[in-house]
């Protein structure tokens, strides 16, 4: 039990990390993306869409950092 708690532990440092929001946000994106794709939306608007949540969450990111 020790070593599957070792695993996880380490998977959780190296993927998440001291950030959550740097883990979670770009699956949010991504998932957002996903369905701009699905309800038939333009592909490149799709692209421009990921692509600026994932940089606002980046700049959040680190505005959140230092300000702490």
């Amino acid at each position: 039990m020790r070593y599957l708690r070792a695993f996880f532990g380490f998977w959780y440092d190296f993927l998440v990390g001291d950030r959550p929001e740097l883990f979670a946000g770009p699956i949010a994106a991504l998932i957002l993306a996903w369905l701009t794709v699905r309800a038939n939306l333009a592909a490149p608007l799709s692209g421009v869409l990921l692509f600026v949540l994932v940089a606002t969450i980046g700049s959040l990111s680190i505005a959140w950092a230092i300000r702490d």
